[in-house]
């Protein structure tokens, strides 16, 4: 009986929030119905979820785009542009009284983690504790880690070579393992440890000191997908629904696992007395030494742990992934970009320092190259238009009305990246091209709300492909495969199968004897 109580409340209420959505569609208080709506996103966010649930939302908005024009009404109080310009008017230094949305309140719990605070005072406040540690400067000094951790997966690819064997392999779960292992060293002087023993099994602590296993990559994406279809529904309905309605569903226990894996670390961190004390927990939890310094409570630190983990596995992960896929695609390509990391670095490099490679352009326009195709975060991020209103891409829209510039669809507008949907690192390099590229592809946003940890983010990718290429050919498992992308915030990208072959004719060593010198050598 109770179950059926719950379920026509449930009903009832929606039904209503229908009803009075259509209600003010009628009645157009805002002004927004002279903007084109698909289907019935005018109306109702179902839209928005049913999309966001089949993981295609960006492109079912680029599709929209296409069918509509450059601003389309994507929920009853939503507007997404493709123009190019809407980035920097919705996003820059500039746009001071454009806020996040309360999509992000939504879509989080009790506490905000930094990316996810709406109030500029908060994200300022908490900005300023890590600001530092993602400075190009303060990136440097996890370069050892991150040597050491790309040293770790070179390990397991040498087993996994056509040389000992192996015919093909899904390579992102390896990559997913090595985002993991560089975030936790990086953040808590703790590295998970997944590359060495071939498997995301973590432990997980509850808030009374419960210790238990669980997987790291299964906890991260059954929270995610669980927290975003039910967010486009308003804070108030979102909280509603996970605490009383679907609070007993795998994503609510996904979310649970996820927490407790920071709980476990940030513990372990403070009762340890062996740490970099250059790790970013150290500045977390020195925030409050200050005089009138407020000190982060301890769900602050959990809520900053998760985002920072998500950024540093998820975002990174993908990043790489892709870029593995569009090289492997490409083998001229592949070819071109292993020629110039030789000229960077000898045949016994393993793992090159930065500076070997710093210099090195078509590299980094590899790696810009997929970001513009795909972008780990290809939604447009919701932002809240202040009282008064904006000016959006030549457009005024009214007050307290949310907005987004659509990322997949500006990074693949032919009028600023011809041949937008073919994998082209040159453009980067062009004369032409490139300022446009470098303009207005913005995989990590821009202005004051732009995602701090570009730099550390940069670093790591660039080690990465350059210690992955320069050793090995990559090859698709099946030529012919393209790989899929799956959006609830991130966009995660699907299985990768693939073949790896040693470049160089050399005995294939098990173990890598890890040394912290300028360069990783055996």
């Amino acid at each position: 009986m109770l179950v059926v109580a719950i379920g026509l409340l449930v009903a009832v209420a929606v039904l209503a929030k229908v009803g009075h959505n259509i209600y003010i569609y009628l009645l157009d208080p805002y002004g927004l119905r002279k903007f084109p709506s698909t289907g019935f996103s005018g109306i109702t966010s179902l839209w928005s979820m049913y999309h966001n649930y089949r993981y295609k939302r960006f492109y079912a908005i680029h599709k929209a785009h296409e069918k509509l024009g450059p601003v389309v009404r994507v929920q009853p109080h939503h507007l997404s542009f493709s123009a190019p310009d809407a980035f920097y008017d919705i996003y820059s230094h500039s746009a001071t009284r454009i806020i996040k949305d309360e999509f992000y309140d939504s879509i989080t719990g009790e506490f905000h983690a930094t990316g996810d605070s709406r109030s500029r005072e908060e994200h300022s406040r908490k900005r300023r504790s890590v600001a530092h540690a993602f400075s190009m400067r303060g990136a440097a000094e996890y370069e050892p880690a991150i040597m050491k951790v790309s040293a770790d997966l070179i390990n397991q690819m040498d087993k996994r070579t056509v040389n000992n064997g192996v015919s093909s392999f899904t390579v992102d779960k390896w990559i997913h393992l090595f985002t993991f292992d560089a975030i936790g060293d990086v953040l808590f002087s703790n590295s998970f440890r997944f590359l060495h023993l071939g498997d995301d099994i973590c432990v997980a602590e509850m808030k009374d000191g419960k210790q238990y296993s669980v997987h790291a990559i299964e906890s991260f994406l059954g929270s995610a997908r669980f927290s975003n279809v039910p967010g486009y529904l308003g804070n108030v309905s979102a909280k509603f629904l996970k605490r009383y309605v679907l609070f007993w569903t795998y994503g609510v226990k996904m979310g649970n696992n996820y927490d407790g894996m920071s709980v476990y670390r940030i513990n372990r961190r403070i009762e340890s007395s062996d740490f970099n004390p250059n790790d970013i927990m150290s500045r977390l939890l020195a925030v409050g030494s200050k005089p009138g310094e407020k000190k982060l409570q301890f769900g602050e630190l959990v809520a900053e742990c998760n985002s920072l983990v998500n950024a540093g596995n998820s975002t990174i992960g993908a990043a790489l992934t892709n870029t593995v896929f569009h090289l492997a695609k490409n083998p001229n390509i592949q070819a071109k970009l292993q020629l110039l990391l030789d000229e960077c670095m000898a045949e016994d490099v393993v793992v090159p320092n930065h500076d070997m490679i710093k210099d090195c352009q078509y590299l980094r326009a590899c790696i810009d190259e997929s970001l513009r195709d795909k972008p780990p975060v290809g939604i447009g991020l919701p932002r809240l238009l202040p009282p008064e209103g904006a000016t959006i891409a030549g457009h005024f829209v009214p007050g307290n009305t949310t907005v987004s510039a659509a990322t997949w669809t500006i990074h693949h507008d032919p009028h600023l990246f011809p041949e937008p949907f073919k994998y082209r690192p040159e453009r980067w390099l062009d004369e032409k091209e490139g300022p446009i590229a470098r303009k207005y592809c913005l995989p990590f946003s821009t202005g004051g709300r732009a995602c701090v940890g570009r730099n550390l983010a940069y670093l790591e990718m660039d080690i990465a492909v350059a210690t992955l290429f320069h050793r090995y050919n990559v090859e698709l498992a099946d030529p012919s495969f393209e790989l899929k992308s799956f959006e609830w915030f991130n966009s995660t990208p699907g299985p990768l199968p693939i073949k790896l072959t040693r470049k160089y004719a050399r005995v294939i060593i098990s173990d890598l004897a890890i040394c912290l010198s300028p360069s990783v050598h055996f």
